[in-house]
């Protein structure tokens, strides 16, 4: 949990530039670098998860039928886990995406002629008196995506809500 909390305690955007730096330009620097900040949140919340569950009586009685440690990690409590996963999923895609945009429009993301709304921003930012709408149109599409995938969010840790308090 080391690493888990070294790299939190980093801002996303700053170490995602970072190692956009590190790499050349492309989409695969893009998805290298949201990945590498990504992944400690998923990995705070299913450690908690898994230290919750694993004093579960499911989990008491795999033991006791003589189950194997690996054998209750992927078959008893990692399923457990993975609503708990789409809900975060849902929540973090939009953050991902102002990321990626992010890291396009400062030219460390997908490079031409790869089409990315952050580089569209930044490619038009120099019409922006003669013409908007080549700005506003992209940006109006990252805020609309990324209020999409907060309402998927929502939803699910709404449904996973309700389907832990119908189990309790």
């Amino acid at each position: 949990m080391a690493a888990v909390d070294l790299v939190l305690s980093f801002p996303s955007l700053l170490l995602a530039i970072g190692i956009s730096i590190l790499f050349p330009s492309g989409i695969h620097t893009v998805v290298i670098a949201i990945v590498s900040v990504g992944w400690a949140s998923f990995a705070r919340i299913i450690r908690g998860q898994i230290l919750m569950l694993r004093e579960a009586a499911f989990v008491e009685s795999a033991k006791s039928i003589g189950c194997s440690h690996a054998r209750i990690l992927f078959r008893h409590l990692l399923p457990q886990c993975i609503p708990v996963m789409l809900v975060m999923a849902g929540m973090k895609i939009g953050s991902y995406i102002l990321t990626e945009s992010s890291l396009s429009f400062l030219g460390l993301g997908a490079q031409p002629p790869t089409a990315t709304w952050g580089s569209m921003i930044s490619a038009n930012r120099v019409y922006i008196a003669s013409a908007p709408w080549m700005v506003l149109f992209p940006g109006v599409m990252i805020a609309v995506t990324v209020l999409c995938c907060n309402i998927l969010g929502d939803v699910l840790r709404d449904r996973h809500g309700s389907n832990i308090q119908g189990r309790l």
